[in-house]
């Protein structure tokens, strides 16, 4: 897990998330943004970096990981964002890219269709 911090931007090597400084003439000028918080929500420097560690921290949690997660030290993260860790996990959900499952198209089909997606072969489908 590395956390790269510069005077503009924080990025993770893990998770898809950053922070990045507000430097437009604006009472709020200097201060940060979170990737999966609100845009006008604003930040100190080290909010930031810890709103980064803790994306990692939820995300190096996932089953292939290998990695414990500290339960205590994410709701104390959480908690200087103002948010609960199950807040923060629902924010992140949310961001989660909704692709990642997708199966690929079967041969020969392009993948344009204007009505409901393709279902790939061998699903069962069910009306309700």
């Amino acid at each position: 897990m590395a956390i790269t911090a510069t005077e503009w931007l924080i990025t993770s090597d893990v998770a898809l998330e950053a922070a990045f400084r507000v430097d437009l003439p604006e009472p709020s000028r200097g201060r940060w943004v979170l990737s999966y918080l609100p845009t006008e929500r604003r930040l100190t420097r080290e909010q930031a970096l810890v709103g980064v560690a803790l994306a990692e921290m939820i995300l190096l949690d996932q089953p292939q990981s290998g990695e414990y997660f500290d339960l205590g030290v994410g709701r104390l993260y959480a908690a200087q964002l103002g948010l609960t860790l199950h807040e923060v996990m629902c924010l992140l959900a949310l961001r989660a890219d909704g692709n990642a499952d997708r199966l690929p198209c079967p041969p020969n089909d392009t993948g344009d269709h204007d009505s409901a997606p393709t279902v790939a072969e061998g699903t069962t489908v069910f009306a309700v």
